[in-house]
């Protein structure tokens, strides 16, 4: 590499990252515009005008027989903590799946150090990495005691990278995190901890915000099709939710795995993630099973996170119905 171009690395070590967030949004906003182009053609044009009564009256006709709330089949509930909650003291294995993105995985591993707890390994599982900022990267990681680089050279599925991750983890406790998340709170695997080791709990997952600071996630809820979805996604990070829910904990159906915690032996012995769902819905299933020996799922509103969502793999915008996977599974 140039001696240049290396002092330029140096200098902006996230240019790459900025510059790939502003071809993100710049390509949001013109899909908007296009959008936003085409809905006024329409809206001047006679059928438009006709398609716009219809879809006046058919809303109508549905608030007028149906609740105007999302339509959920579960809700949240208050999470209640026991009288006295012990400072967390067990040893936290944070286990990062990743592909090259070197300014996304030294990022988090930034924001991971600026935190108040310090009893924790980071467990790296490589998915074929080939750039060779990410190997410099990994090089000098393996030098130091607190980080372990696990290699797969595997077609991507996130399951089996985790689970690879979790077999060569010594904590108590599992932290599945993603390569583009960055840690807001400092004592975030202080709050997640304290929640964790109550005995009722099965789960704790992290509130995610998007980089502008609005919610991505808040918990994960089945919709009543069937497909599971984030209630609170795109509201402000300050936003009160529904009779205040969003500044208390709570038990909710699932988290994502973008940052999940559960104890080592409890995920063990459920299997791990189920290696079926490569890509998306593997949490949900986690967290099903989690539920099914009657374990509670939660979510604190005080670990919070920046998730760089679709920056290392692209974006899923609704995960596919899970009810009928799910049947298949416990019939087979």
């Amino acid at each position: 590499m140039p001696e240049s171009t290396s002092r330029q690395e140096r200098r902006n070590p996230y240019g790459e990252l900025i510059h790939r967030l502003n071809q993100r949004y710049h390509a949001e906003w013109v899909r908007a515009e296009l959008l936003h182009n085409e809905l006024d053609g329409l809206r001047q044009s006679r059928l438009g005008r006709l398609v716009a009564w219809y879809h006046r009256l058919k809303r109508r006709l549905w608030l007028a027989t149906h609740d105007t709330r999302l339509p959920l089949t579960e809700r949240a509930v208050t999470y209640i903590p026991p009288a006295e909650v012990p400072l967390p003291t067990s040893r936290v294995s944070i286990v990062i799946p990743f592909r090259d993105c070197p300014e996304l995985l030294g990022n988090c591993l930034l924001s991971l150090h600026a935190g108040t707890y310090r009893n924790y390994e980071v467990v790296l599982v490589n998915n074929g990495s080939t750039d060779p900022r990410t190997l410099r990267l990994l090089d000098r990681l393996k030098q130091r005691r607190r980080y372990r680089v696990v290699d797969c050279q595997e077609p991507f599925n996130f399951s089996r990278l985790c689970n690879m991750g979790a077999r060569q983890a010594h904590g108590e406790h599992l932290l599945f995190l993603n390569n583009d998340t960055e840690v807001l709170t400092r004592d975030w695997l202080e709050q997640l901890l304290r929640i964790g080791a109550d005995a009722r709990i099965g789960v704790v997952g992290a509130t995610l915000l998007y980089p502008d600071r609005t919610i991505q996630h808040a918990g994960l809820f089945p919709r009543a099709d069937g497909h599971w979805v984030h209630p609170y996604r795109g509201r402000p990070g300050d936003d009160l939710g529904d009779e205040g829910e969003l500044r208390m904990v709570r038990s909710v159906p699932a988290v994502t795995a973008a940052c999940l915690l559960i104890k080592r032996e409890l995920f063990l012995e459920l299997g791990g993630f189920d290696e079926r769902y490569p890509v998306s819905n593997n949490d949900v299933d986690l967290c099903e099973r989690v539920r099914d020996k009657g374990l509670l799922v939660t979510i604190s509103p005080h670990a919070r996170l920046i998730h760089y969502e679709g920056l290392s793999r692209g974006v899923s915008i609704e995960a596919p119905n899970h009810a009928t996977d799910r049947a298949t599974r416990k019939t087979t």
